[in-house]
């Protein structure tokens, strides 16, 4: 069921492995095939070495479809974003280094520095601490799930969505780059914001 799916959520699970986005079995992300069936990362397995069959395919309730291993215990996070934004399709949760840096520090990701927060991230939000696989965790995310494509979670990590798996994937890989160029600069000085003239000019 949904072979070439399971494939594609396996290459972007290694690419994202090899990118230094996710470490060992951290994060999960999921792909919305039908308007019944998602297919999730499964559990506690290193998101390096994934196969395609070891893919869940879940209904939107969470119960197991297919597949031999407990699906991420943080599918309600996900059942929430699905829920709520019939435009989404993916989802990339993970634990970037510079970004998770950020919410650590309790601060969102400034979108006047790089055109790329303006042209692929867009704004970021940031979600208060709540307890992985839990409740609290989509009470946390809900104000922000109609707002934004990014979300920090304090103490946590990044959730980024979006219209198919490579969008998501993208915003995850340009969250991560433009914190890690914001910090790096900082190191240098203080970073120079783009005016307001010219992110209109973006817009256009």
């Amino acid at each position: 069921m949904y072979n070439k799916e399971r494939e594609q959520l396996a290459d972007i699970c290694k690419l994202l492995y090899d990118r230094n986005l996710v470490t060992a079995s951290d994060g999960n992300i999921s792909i919305r095939v039908t308007q019944e069936h998602i297919i999730i990362t499964p559990s506690r397995k290193n998101k390096g070495m994934l196969r395609p069959e070891d893919m869940i395919v879940v209904d939107l309730t969470g119960a197991v479809i297919e597949g031999t291993s407990k699906a991420s215990s943080e599918f309600p996070m996900h059942q929430a974003v699905y829920n709520n934004r019939p435009d989404v399709h993916s989802i990339v949760h993970t634990h970037p280094a510079y970004a998770t840096a950020f919410a650590l520090a309790g601060k969102t990701i400034p979108d006047n520095y790089l055109i790329e927060a303006k042209v692929i991230l867009g704004p970021t939000a940031l979600a208060e601490y709540g307890t992985p696989g839990t409740m609290e965790m989509v009470e946390a995310i809900s104000p922000y799930i109609n707002k934004v494509n990014c979300i920090l979670l304090k103490n946590h990590g990044a959730l980024t969505y979006g219209a198919d798996l490579i969008d998501a994937y993208n915003k995850m890989d340009v969250l991560e780059n433009i914190a890690k160029t914001i910090i790096m600069s900082k190191l240098i000085g203080e970073p120079i914001i783009i005016s307001a003239e010219n992110i209109e000019k973006l817009k256009k």
